[in-house]
């Protein structure tokens, strides 16, 4: 059965959703058009709505996007290690405590010096905010600041994750920390600061001239929302932007042949998945939850829809992940997912819905129309749901949905921040509960031995995996698409691109 077929089933389930207008007759700004010539012009395919990375948008990767140039961590990942950054050294006394001693003489781009009381201040707030990154701190006892260059975390219990949880500590300054207006156009340590910031339309960098490392070379770097891909490729070709991403496959061979354009691919660590609502029959039934994955012929949605943008997922998360292993595949079997459909009380099958954001991903209603033909196949009749990204954001946290396909990503590149953010029975999040895969995962956060922990998140993939608390169909490459004259891009795994070290001929 092959995608084009499938789409010829489902072209009437979709003809009442909406599609986003065009942004490709939006006219760009005098200031964003005219490009100098050190000033790297992005077009992200997300609207940048928030700069402050410490509550409810800790982890929206379109604010961590720009604030990564701005606000800088203690420890960074760099070709899957974690690597020293504000902080020169860190030690373990003991298994409840982490002391990070700070490199000295750095500053915050007014001026002042950036000292432990920042460090803490950062932390404090990310935890007292409750957003989508606190938990990763709940074992947090107490906060010190020895000195102005030591700090010191003090935990409940062994917590293995403390380091790659920093690397999305971002440090800003203490004294301005806690004033919503200063989030308006933040400063850090970072490489740049932020000039001006419109909410949803364009956010402006300049170079930060106290930064302390090397200096970049570009004098500014300009984001703008372009929703609509046909747009941003028109601006590219048209020498109105140097640089965006997150292209559709069916865009690719679009530019790739471009002699003005450079195409990039590569892996990340994000996925394609759909949750089941584990908590809503006829889901509470794993029978029935993998009769839905045997149903589906991944390969060929891989071959069809995403071809050299996508591989076939081995787990629940992506390759490219610390404490990530290889399950058995689910294979495409009609017969299977009839017999655990009957097995389960459902013979006949039955009616369900999915729901997804249209901002979501890449061919993502291409995707959600062949699952949905795949499904009707065995019997399982699936009401498709498009939704605003809000309106989709509450219904999932409530939730009040049957199942959801979407994407994520494990940004800190460590198992943690996805299996156990996402699938200890405390986070809610998709109503499954196993005290089994709590127990698990509780034990490979405390771990502090790196090899003993992966060894712990494979099994808990295992798990999360044979139950098919979800489909776990591909892990994603993303597509970076620049000018040619934009030189010294590196690709970063977590779909964030960086642009410090790139210049402009």
């Amino acid at each position: 059965m092959t995608i084009l077929h499938l789409h010829r089933q489902s072209l009437g389930m979709f003809a009442g959703l909406t599609i986003a207008a065009s942004a490709a007759s939006m006219p760009l700004s005098g200031a964003f058009a005219q490009s100098a010539a050190q000033t790297l012009r992005v077009a992200n395919p997300v609207a940048v709505v928030s700069l402050d990375p410490f509550g409810a948008k800790a982890a929206d990767q379109p604010t961590l996007t720009v604030t990564q140039e701005v606000l800088e961590p203690l420890v960074m990942r760099r070709d899957g290690a974690i690597h020293p950054w504000l902080a020169e050294r860190w030690e373990n006394p003991d298994n409840l405590t982490w002391i990070f001693h700070l490199k000295s003489g750095i500053q915050f781009a007014d001026g002042s010096p950036m000292t432990s009381a920042d460090v803490k201040a950062s932390l404090d707030r990310v935890i007292a905010e409750k957003g989508p990154l606190a938990g990763l701190w709940a074992a947090v006892e107490a906060i010190e600041t020895p000195d102005a260059q030591t700090f010191k975390i003090k935990t409940t219990q062994p917590v293995g994750t403390i380091l790659s949880n920093l690397t999305m500590l971002g440090i800003a300054p203490a004294a301005k920390i806690r004033d919503p207006n200063f989030f308006s156009a933040p400063y850090g340590t970072g490489p740049f600061k932020v000039a001006s910031f419109t909410a949803g339309q364009l956010v402006r960098l300049v170079r930060n001239e106290n930064y302390w490392g090397e200096k970049p070379k570009l004098s500014q770097i300009e984001y703008r929302y372009i929703p609509e891909v046909s747009g941003r490729i028109t601006a590219l070709e048209n020498n109105e932007i140097d640089f965006t991403w997150g292209l559709p496959p069916d865009q690719i061979d679009q530019v790739k042949d471009s002699k003005s354009l450079t195409v990039e691919s590569f892996p990340t660590y994000s996925n394609y998945y759909m949750w089941f609502n584990n908590s809503r029959k006829p889901f509470t039934d794993a029978r029935v939850r993998q009769a839905m994955w045997h149903a589906v012929d991944l390969a060929q949605i891989q071959k069809d829809l995403f071809p050299g943008t996508a591989s076939l997922a081995k787990g629940p998360i992506p390759q490219a992940v610390f404490g990530s292993s290889v399950q058995t595949p689910y294979a495409y079997d009609v017969a299977k997912a009839k017999k655990l459909l009957a097995d389960a009380g459902y013979p006949n099958g039955f009616e369900t819905a999915m729901m997804w954001s249209s901002q979501c991903c890449a061919a993502v209603r291409e995707f959600a129309e062949t699952l949905v033909s795949y499904w009707a196949a065995v019997g399982i009749k699936v009401t498709p749901q498009e939704l605003e990204r809000a309106t989709w954001l509450d219904r999932l946290l409530k939730l009040d949905w049957d199942s959801t396909l979407t994407d994520g990503n494990t940004l800190t590149g460590d198992a943690d921040f996805t299996l156990a953010r996402l699938y200890l029975s405390s986070a809610k999040r998709m109503g499954y509960a196993n005290p089994k895969l709590d127990e698990i995962l509780l034990a490979a956060r405390a771990e502090l031995d790196q090899a003993k922990r992966s060894e712990l998140y494979a099994s808990a993939g295992r798990l999360i995996w044979d139950e098919a608390v979800g489909i776990f169909p591909l892990d994603m490459m993303v597509h970076a698409v620049y000018r040619s004259n934009v030189k010294g891009f590196k690709p970063t795994p977590n779909a964030m691109p960086r642009f410090e070290n790139v210049s402009k001929d």
